[in-house]
């Protein structure tokens, strides 16, 4: 889902495992250039995913929603909530029910999902703009923008009921909830009033962990900081103890391997219109794999991480999934950190999963 797609001998047998692989590399990446101008080892090249030459193995162990449908661990639950097209997502879940966001008349509105059972709204949520639902199922985050910049509300998802609110003149949505805690931007309550990253307590109150985040996951311990104010570059740090990143890169990760050891993530860069994906290692930030991804940027229009697909996961410390779609249809496709690619779903309409963020403004 997003949120508003002559070689040396080396170089040629990569081309040849990857095409049986049923990926391509692409021409002029930077396979053929050998090595970076410090002598360190060229990032990999860039691949395309063809799924229709791809073997199909077992359903993404990911919960995901595509066509109206939530899939998980084999088994099918519908949701019967109608929505305009295209604005339908999957929240999370909370206690035994999945959650579902869907937008109809200018308006989101959120439902509990359960298999076998009509829908139930959870009171008070009807907004605009987006939500994110936190791990675990307690609260849900509802922000939405304004000319004066971002305004979050958090609720509890029991009863709906209004737990505190944030004000940022940053258009940022919050980037994780959980156990209580937000990340997201605030701003400083005296001059010159600029925003920093925190990690808030709603109801209570924040700590400081740099200028500005780009991405974070709480119950891994690690944010995304920039480098400088204003800066396109970000690098990981401890949420409970944070500090200089270890490396930076113009990059905005989507998730973290269960081990903590691998980031996976979106650069600046597109290939045939499209963004590349990128597997880092989270030590040091080298690039292990990149694949062309998401939806294809018309022409004209410039990448962002509020523009770019987020639909991947890890599902082991070594294998992921990851959406593809092309000629308005999609599906999810499996990779192993040894290269090996497979598709993990059926093809279909758009695919989302837990805890993406998203926008709706009218």
């Amino acid at each position: 889902m997003n949120a508003f797609g002559g070689i040396s001998g080396r170089v040629l047998g990569a081309a040849v495992v990857s095409l049986s692989l049923g990926v391509g590399l692409v021409p002029g990446s930077a396979a053929a250039r050998g090595t970076g101008q410090d002598g360190a080892a060229a990032p990999p090249p860039v691949r395309t995913v063809n799924p229709a030459k791809l073997r199909r193995g077992p359903d993404a162990a990911i919960p995901y929603l595509q066509d109206g449908w939530i899939h998980s661990g084999g088994k099918r639950v519908r949701v019967r909530v109608p929505h305009e097209r295209g604005r339908q997502v999957l929240l999370g879940r909370s206690g035994s029910a999945w959650v579902v966001a869907s937008w109809r008349n200018a308006r989101l509105r959120v439902h509990r999902i359960r298999s076998g059972q009509a829908p139930t709204r959870v009171p008070g949520l009807a907004s605009r703009g987006g939500a994110l639902l936190s791990r675990g199922g307690a609260q849900i985050v509802l922000t939405y923008f304004d000319r004066g910049g971002g305004n979050v509300f958090v609720h509890r998802m029991s009863d709906g009921k209004k737990v505190d609110s944030n004000f940022t003149g940053l258009n940022w949505q919050p980037f994780d909830a959980a156990d209580g805690h937000v990340l997201l931007h605030r701003d400083d309550e005296e001059p010159p009033w600029e925003p920093f990253a925190a990690d808030w307590v709603p109801g209570g109150g924040d700590r400081r962990l740099g200028t500005g985040m780009n991405a974070g996951f709480l119950r891994q311990d690690v944010v995304f900081v920039e480098a400088a104010r204003a800066s396109r570059a970000h690098g990981p740090t401890s949420i409970s103890s944070p500090g200089t990143p270890a490396w930076t890169a113009d990059f905005t990760a989507l998730a973290v391997s269960p081990d903590g050891q691998l980031v996976i993530g979106t650069g600046p860069r597109l290939v045939r219109k499209r963004a590349v994906l990128q597997v880092r290692r989270m030590s040091d930030g080298v690039v292990l794999q990149q694949f062309s991804y998401g939806r294809v940027f018309p022409p004209g229009e410039g990448w962002g991480p509020s523009a770019a697909d987020q639909t991947v996961r890890f599902e082991t410390d070594t294998r992921f999934v990851f959406q593809f779609s092309a000629g308005g249809r999609s599906r999810l496709v499996r990779c192993a950190t040894s290269g090996r690619c497979a598709r993990a779903s059926d093809t279909g309409g758009g695919i989302t999963t837990s805890f993406e963020r998203f926008m709706w403004r009218w």
